[in-house]
């Protein structure tokens, strides 16, 4: 399955939009009020040239410490890869957006992606005619993967162990820093649900093969430090031997319900064709398949059960 790499990082800011604000900004960080926060959902507007919808990743209506119900706005695009005319495409949700709300906006872009890029993608995006610059727009470009880990090891913000594992380090390091992240993950005083976030990003973006696994385990088994780390790894497991055996048993009874009801079929109106089996096939849902089981012992026709 492939991993959607902008939701992932839109729950992980969303959840930790301080601490984010606080490691890369923290200039406009130090003026927000962060008790006053709202995340303003479906911020879309449809592209009259193009006709598609698109939705901005993240918009925060946020308070200043300045008080009163003076607020701005802070929003937030998550780019797993190079884009034609990214700068552009902020500049439009710029202007979509201060048309909406008449409100200062911070454009921030966090680029998820692990290439090492030889030409920048540009931060700014400008409107000339001959010499004269009509318009001159500017965002803040966040690029994880050139950052060193090491520029945030003295790093209070539990956010930052998570981010390490996108950034810059050489591949031979993955394996001990894997440890090192959850180690430091672990030991960072948030509450369990926001720990969990953390650790399972950690999980998504150094991903192991099995000679490394091995390494992993000698390393969080034998050094005392990591003694969290094990435990953690341990539950781990243990949940994942049950849900394989209760997804295992779903799988089971799903197939075993989809081959009956072929067969009732067949019983009832004849040998279905090779569209009706795959629409079975299809159906996901254990209830859905049992509906339909009773539910054709009274149908007239196949066309009654909606396949």
């Amino acid at each position: 399955m492939a991993i959607d790499h902008d939701q992932i990082f839109k729950t992980l800011v969303k959840n930790f939009f301080q601490e984010f604000m606080e490691l890369f900004l923290p200039k406009e960080a130090a003026i927000i009020d962060f008790s006053k926060v709202e995340f303003l959902e479906q911020e879309s507007f449809t592209d009259i040239v193009g006709g598609a919808r698109k939705e901005m990743d993240l918009v925060a209506r946020v308070g200043l410490k300045t008080g009163g119900e003076e607020y701005i706005l802070v929003h937030d695009e998550f780019q797993a890869k190079r884009a034609p005319d990214f700068s552009k495409r902020m500049f439009e949700y710029f202007c979509l957006l201060y048309l909406r709300y008449q409100k200062t906006i911070i454009p921030i872009a966090v680029f998820t992606d692990d290439a090492q890029w030889m030409k920048p993608v540009p931060d700014t995006f400008d409107i000339r005619l001959n010499d004269r610059t009509y318009v001159h727009f500017e965002y803040h470009l966040i690029k994880l993967k050139h950052f060193d880990y090491r520029q945030f090891l003295e790093s209070e913000n539990p956010l930052a162990f998570a981010l390490m594992a996108k950034m810059n380090y050489k591949r031979s390091q993955r394996v001990r820093l894997k440890a090192d992240f959850l180690r430091w993950i672990l030991g960072a005083p948030i509450n369990p649900a926001r720990q969990s976030l953390l650790l399972d990003f950690v999980e998504t973006y150094i991903a192991l093969n099995r000679a490394e696994e091995t390494e992993f385990e000698q390393i969080i088994e034998h050094k005392p430090e990591y003694k969290e780390v094990e435990k953690m790894v341990t539950t781990y497991e243990k949940r994942g031997i049950q849900k394989g055996r209760k997804e295992g048993r779903t799988k089971g009874r799903k197939e075993a319900l989809q081959h009956s009801l072929i067969l009732l079929i067949e019983k009832r109106f004849g040998s279905p064709d090779e569209q009706i089996k795959e629409q079975v096939g299809r159906i996901r849902s254990v209830k859905k398949l049992e509906s339909l089981m009773v539910q054709i012992l009274d149908a007239e026709s196949i066309d009654e059960l909606g396949l």
